[in-house]
């Protein structure tokens, strides 16, 4: 994270990323979720005076992971993509949306289906068919070694 105070730019500062307190609207039936980033000058040689903090809510919160999806730097993609396959609850989520999308939403629903062909064995290749005496195997069947023949099963 880069922390800029006035006319000063600390680039690489450490940042401190945790769940800040849920705020009360002003209608009160709602409470926004917050997150609180907060630069950590702390081991640098040379510390900015005033802490730099910034509390985003849930819409900002979206607009940043959208714009870190869009961007057009693979590696800013990329982490985002490692975030959701490290956590396996959102990943799961994130699975069963695209199994179950709804109609609203033709662009998943086709793009899933599409990757499920792609996984799908083909009826006529011979990893397809059943596995039996008759069936045909990928490769030659391998005599027995010498010290199995003649077992019974």
């Amino acid at each position: 994270m880069r922390v800029r105070v006035d006319d000063r730019s600390y680039p690489e500062t450490p940042a401190i990323v945790e769940a800040g307190d849920d705020v009360l609207t002003r209608d009160f039936y709602t409470l926004l979720p917050q997150i609180r980033l907060t630069g950590d000058s702390t081991g640098r040689l040379i510390q900015p005076e005033p802490r730099a903090e910034v509390t985003l809510d849930g819409n900002d919160v979206a607009n940043l992971v959208e714009c870190a999806i869009r961007h057009p730097a693979p590696n800013m993609r990329s982490a985002v993509l490692a975030a959701i396959r490290n956590h396996p609850d959102t990943f799961r989520e994130i699975f069963r949306f695209g199994l179950t999308a709804p109609v609203g939403f033709p662009e998943i629903q086709r793009i899933v289906a599409e990757e499920l062909d792609k996984c799908m064995p083909r009826s006529d290749s011979p990893a397809s068919k059943g596995v039996g005496p008759t069936a045909e195997t990928l490769l030659p069947r391998m005599p027995l070694p010498a010290h199995l023949r003649g077992r019974k099963e």
